[in-house]
């Protein structure tokens, strides 16, 4: 997912994920919750431990009575925790279940009468879980770990107050405090109350209402991040689209002239002005071309009528001139034909340069045009002892400029022909490939060119011509103009060694 959208999305997607993790790990109103009723039970062992040490200090009273007489203390129902309250001799022990115990609020109700009833068993409904007690569920090994302890070590409470909080069920956790009643230097009991919190209601309650705000909140930024997306998102995709379009060689005159997106010019954003840049730089670059190709025509036209004098009065040289005259003369005209031709191959590079840009691409038979050009070639017979050989299909559709297209072909088989007349093979071949587009591959039984320059052979001005491949004031452009016009269209050209000898100029687009 490379788009702009989905990266805001994306990113959205993860601050939601980091608000919701940050708000379940920093949310500590269960550990509070615990602490608190841990510093509860403090408070009320400390509180039991002064109403009944006075009690227990009484040497005079046996266990039995100091047993009966904290019971008497302790029986006011206004007097908060006593209903979880064990009061243990101190023996030294490691189990209080062995030493004797003064108090239990849990067993003293045993002399009250007995009342038989019926027995009801209520079995709770199963249902499915809600997604807040899914929430809780995940969320609660990370409480487990946060906040339950070690079992407390009786033999620690000796001297100093013990504490554990434990997990009782899946739903509760036991809370327990053991403080030692001391007199001096000696420990004379041990007070142990306890508690319980059901974490899963006291989670559930806390959070029902709070995680609605927090998925709202989560909601409301998503949509506002995804319109926000979308406003910045489909514009740019848009202007990515025109610009994709613009590089491709499909109609580039057409999208230079009509790049602008009617939507994105009345913005007054940031997007509105790259908008109108980029109009601006493509307008620019369509003028760029124009004055280009209108300047190598002026400078064509105003270096052709010297060059033309100057081959017209080298035509007209005198009959009785002395010969080393003429022989000057024959030399002044040889180079003046040479840079009237070189003048006009440079215009042409200019005219193609503005026609690759400007002029819009067409759908046209590539076969016919193909077939046209040898045709033309066999019925020149320049050369009767060359052969031409095609295998060309009927029918070869491919998008771009015609002329352009056959300009190549004309230069190709134009480079094939001198290299190997007055005798040899010419072979223009073109093949349809389903998958890898169109190949067009001309190649001749000629020398061949050397490893070390095929890639140079498409340069400006270069040219290594000799013997009977010598063409007189050759500029050294026809297989640059060949590669610009190929590239343009999105295909390639290379060179390489035929089988009939010579080189093989492979075109594929």
């Amino acid at each position: 997912m490379r788009s702009i959208l989905f990266k805001i999305l994306g990113l959205l997607a993860i601050f939601n994920v980091a608000l919701w993790i940050f708000f379940l790990l920093s949310d500590d109103y269960l550990d509070l919750e615990v602490e608190h009723t841990q510093n509860q039970l403090s408070l009320n062992a400390i509180f039991f431990a002064k109403i009944i040490q006075p009690t227990l200090e009484d040497t005079t009273l046996s266990d039995f009575e100091k047993s009966v007489e904290i019971q008497g203390l302790l029986s006011d129902k206004n007097l908060l925790g006593a209903d979880k309250l064990r009061i243990y001799r101190f023996e030294g022990k490691d189990f209080l279940s062995d030493t004797f115990a003064y108090y239990d609020a849990t067993q003293k109700l045993k002399y009250a009468p007995i009342q038989v009833s019926d027995l009801e068993v209520i079995l709770p409904e199963k249902t499915d879980p809600t997604p807040l007690e899914r929430l809780f569920e995940a969320f609660k090994p990370v409480l487990d770990d946060r906040i339950l302890t070690e079992p407390i070590v009786v033999s620690r409470a000796r001297y100093t107050r013990q504490s554990e909080v434990l997990d009782n069920s899946s739903d509760n956790y036991s809370l327990r405090v053991l403080h030692p009643v001391r007199s001096g230097a000696k420990t004379l009991a041990l007070i142990e109350v306890w508690d319980s919190i059901n974490i899963k209601e006291a989670y559930i309650g806390r959070n029902d209402i709070r995680l609605t705000l927090l998925g709202g909140v989560s909601l409301m930024t998503l949509l506002l991040g995804f319109m926000l997306a979308i406003s910045i998102a489909f514009p740019l995709r848009r202007l990515a689209r025109r610009l994709d379009q613009k590089l491709t060689p499909d109609d580039v005159a057409e999208q230079l002239k009509k790049f602008s997106i009617a939507r994105l010019q009345g913005r007054k954003d940031e997007i509105g002005s790259l908008h109108k840049n980029l109009v601006k730089l493509t307008s620019q670059v369509t003028k760029l071309f124009e004055e280009k190709e209108r300047f190598a025509s002026e400078v064509a036209h105003e270096l052709k009528n010297p060059i033309a004098s100057i081959i017209a009065y080298s035509e007209n040289m005198p009959e009785g001139s002395p010969q080393s005259v003429h022989e000057g003369v024959a030399k002044i005209k040889e180079q003046a034909v040479r840079m009237s031709k070189l003048v006009s191959e440079i215009s042409e590079g200019a005219i193609v340069d503005n026609d690759l840009v400007t002029k819009k691409r067409e759908k046209f038979d590539l076969a016919e045009v193909t077939q046209t050009i040898a045709d033309h070639y066999r019925d020149l017979g320049e050369h009767p002892k060359l052969i031409i050989e095609t295998d060309i299909p009927k029918k070869v559709i491919v998008n771009g400029l015609p002329d352009r297209f056959g300009q190549v072909i004309v230069n190709l088989l134009d480079n094939a022909i001198s290299f190997v007349r007055p005798v040899g093979t010419v072979r223009i071949r073109l093949v349809k490939h389903w998958r890898h587009g169109i190949s067009m591959v001309v190649e001749d039984s000629g020398p061949g060119v050397r490893e070390e320059i095929r890639e140079a052979i498409f340069d400006r001005f270069f040219t290594a011509r000799s013997g009977n491949a010598t063409i007189p004031n050759s500029s050294g452009l026809g297989l640059y103009i060949c590669r610009q016009i190929i590239e343009a269209h999105g295909g390639k050209i290379t060179v390489d060694a035929s089988e009939l000898g010579g080189a093989k100029f492979e075109i594929r687009v």
